[in-house]
């Protein structure tokens, strides 16, 4: 008899242990996601995906299977968040800024499907500019410039915060603290 067979049927119950194992986990994560555009049972659905993508590259070497898991977990459902419950897909890169920026304007969505001319979106941008010119003056002339760096207001596009304390000569803390300092101004006015 050939004893690889056996080795073999060993590895898939293991790995089929490692995910039953870890179903649990999938759910926590889920719920943490819920009511963010997808139903529960998506999320599950995404988690389980990453959790088998996880069992897939695992090394057990290289830690606990939990803890590895976890990234894919949150990875996967992430990654469907942006892909499926936005009508407006972003790309991955780009995600953070909207998970992570305060929402200081927001389009007027109450055209129910009619068609909105352009002096319409014209009316909206400027009305934006507006919101957010008027959030920048409530800043500290140094928080302004920060802010401005970083979400690429009036430049071509956002800086990375090294290179806001480069160009200001400041340390990446200070800039750090400046940006955290001037969203919560901007959240609370």
């Amino acid at each position: 008899m050939d004893t690889t067979f056996y080795k073999e049927i060993g590895k898939l119950k293991n790995s089929e242990d490692l995910v039953l194992g870890n179903l649990r986990l999938v759910v926590y994560f889920a719920k943490k996601y819920q009511g963010m555009g997808l139903s529960l049972e998506d999320l599950i659905h995404e988690g389980t995906i990453g959790l088998c993508r996880a069992r897939d590259k695992y090394d057990p070497t290289k830690g606990k299977f939990s803890t590895y898991s976890a990234q894919w977990i949150k990875a996967t459902i992430r990654q469907a968040l942006n892909n499926k419950s936005r009508m407006i897909r972003v790309p991955a890169h780009r995600t953070h800024l909207t998970e992570e920026s305060p929402k200081v304007c927001q389009l007027d969505t109450s055209y129910q499907g009619s068609y909105i001319s352009q002096v319409e979106i014209k009316h909206e941008e400027d009305h934006m500019e507006l919101q957010i010119s008027s959030l920048l003056n409530k800043l500290k002339l140094k928080q302004k410039e920060i802010i401005k760096m970083k979400f690429g207001i009036g430049y071509e596009e956002e800086m990375k915060t090294t290179d806001i304390a480069k160009a200001l000569g400041l340390t990446v803390q200070a800039v750090n603290g400046n940006i955290r300092n001037a969203l919560k101004l901007m959240q609370t006015t």
